[in-house]
């Protein structure tokens, strides 16, 4: 079994912006990347990279977002009474 692990970072912002002959316009922004990552990875290191992409999706909006969410994923499989991680 491989030793490193495929982690997928989902880190999606919505909010107002000012946008000409409109009285109220919303944008929202997404970004996904993948990281291979140690099994051994830790929550805090895990978090480290969620922070990191959150600061750089706030700074693709003028004012401050309304709502920055993260999501990550594993991709895991069960065979033979083993979990395979996918990817």
């Amino acid at each position: 079994m491989s030793d490193l692990m495929k982690m997928e970072f989902e880190i999606t912002a919505f909010g107002l912006e000012g946008h000409e002959g409109y009285s109220e316009a919303y944008r929202q922004n997404e970004i996904v990347r993948t990281k291979l990552v140690s099994r051994d990875t830790t929550l805090g290191e895990v978090e480290v990279v969620i922070k990191e992409l959150m600061a750089e999706i706030r700074q693709e909006f003028i004012q401050p977002p309304e709502y920055v969410n993260a999501k990550v994923v594993l991709r895991v499989k069960s065979e033979n009474g083993e979990l395979k991680y996918l990817g």
